[in-house]
């Protein structure tokens, strides 16, 4: 079904019931979640689009998230669109499997996230770059959850405190959403903010070649990121692989340090606004030359690239924590040569001084390191390559003009 964003409470219900609402044209959409709305624990270019929105328009979109068969139907309010997801996906509205003994990991689905999407951006094309937005991200249920899996996560293999004979389990975590803060419920746990939550799952269709990837683990096409840093105000740029980016969100996080140690953060349903942008790819030029940050963007992108308020972010993934964060720095590096103009050399050891690496998560199978980059540091390097260009070119002309007067003085 399709209208104009305006009377959302009117739709609401029946919105509920068709288990999408979308607009066929205009500024602002909205996509609910449902098991027509939603995939389940993978990334394809196989997914078919549920909404396509034109480039620059804004879509609202409604996640959900729970640990299947852990989330008690009596004591918890469940949204509806979970309920129908796990009906549809798992085989009852708790998320159990009844039909199936033993039950399958993530109901048969080759990962554990949910994600609401595809949305398809008119005029996207592979090779272009997909700009989002992340205008809002909101708790829309007052609880969440926390599991600690068996032999996973950063000590599951460790023998401190046992962690590794660690048998796993799920808390469910209340969530008060006026003060937006959680009194977490296992002993002791304390009282954790939830005013800046993030989507950890964000990403474009991969590349068809790749087949069906799981929602476990972050990559080029985005995915897992998990990465505190990238919520709202922050701006994404992924490279699109097929017709219309095909853009999907979910796997909220009402808080989350980095690192998720146990495997998980505090996943929660969130609904948020986004605004999906095509960018062309242009026709970028060779040698030492200051681009314009849209452009610059394009230059060696492989992995997600981010911007938030103060910096630039580069990301990359791998199972050695040390080659992921070789990688992301190199990904800096690249990025903020052509930021500025400035050679690798004169990056590296401004790095060195300015540039902050960090850890977003070590539970993904493959490891996430990020480095940014403050937007300050990288205005005063362009600045300085700038001056520095004027004042060679300057210099240019000033030989060029006494070579000039030399040789009209040697002909007299």
């Amino acid at each position: 079904m399709a209208r104009r964003v305006g009377d959302f409470g009117a739709a609401l219900a029946v919105a509920l019931l068709a288990g999408c609402v979308t607009v066929a044209r205009g500024v602002e959409h909205e996509l609910l979640a449902g098991p027509k709305t939603t995939h389940f624990g993978g990334w394809s270019a196989a997914h078919p689009p549920v909404l396509e929105v034109d480039s620059g328009d804004v879509v609202r979109l409604w996640t959900v998230s729970g640990e299947p068969g852990g989330v008690p139907l009596d004591a918890w309010d469940v949204p509806s669109a979970l309920r129908a997801v796990w009906r549809e996906a798992c085989g009852a509205e708790d998320g159990t499997q009844p039909h199936r003994s033993p039950p399958l990991p993530h109901c048969g689905n080759p990962g554990p996230h949910i994600m609401t999407g595809p949305v398809k951006v008119r005029g996207a094309k592979p090779g272009d770059v997909l700009r989002v937005e992340v205008l809002s991200a909101t708790p829309w249920v007052p609880w969440g959850w926390n599991a600690i899996r068996e032999g996973k996560g950063a000590l599951g293999a460790s023998r401190a405190y046992g962690f590794d004979a660690h048998a796993g389990g799920t808390f469910v975590v209340p969530i008060d959403l006026q003060t937006m803060t959680s009194t977490l419920p296992w002993p002791a746990g304390g009282t954790v903010d939830v005013a800046s939550p993030f989507f950890g799952q964000m990403g474009v269709a991969p590349d068809p070649a790749r087949g069906v990837l799981s929602s476990v683990a972050p990559g080029a096409h985005g995915g897992n990121l998990d990465d505190k840093l990238l919520g709202v105000g922050s701006v994404l740029y992924f490279r699109v692989n097929v017709e219309g980016a095909l853009f999907s969100a979910g796997d909220g996080h009402a808080a989350q340090g980095d690192g998720e140690f146990c495997v998980t953060a505090l996943e929660t349903s969130l609904e948020g606004r986004f605004r999906l942008t095509a960018l062309p790819a242009p026709e970028l030029e060779t040698g030492a030359r200051a681009l314009a940050a849209e452009h610059a963007v394009f230059a060696n992108l492989t992995n997600p690239r981010a911007e938030t308020a103060t910096h630039f972010v580069s990301m990359a993934f791998h199972e050695s924590l040390d080659v992921a964060a070789e990688r992301a720095l190199v990904d800096a590096i690249a990025w903020a040569r052509v930021l500025t103009g400035a050679s690798a050399e004169s990056a590296y050891r401004t790095a060195s001084l300015a540039f902050d690496a960090g850890i977003p998560q070590v539970v993904n199978g493959l490891k996430t390191a990020r480095v940014a980059m403050p937007k300050k540091v990288i205005h005063s390097m362009r600045a300085a390559f700038s001056r520095a260009a004027g004042e060679a070119e300057e210099a240019s002309g000033q030989k060029s003009e006494r070579a000039g007067r030399q040789a009209s003085e040697e002909e007299l």
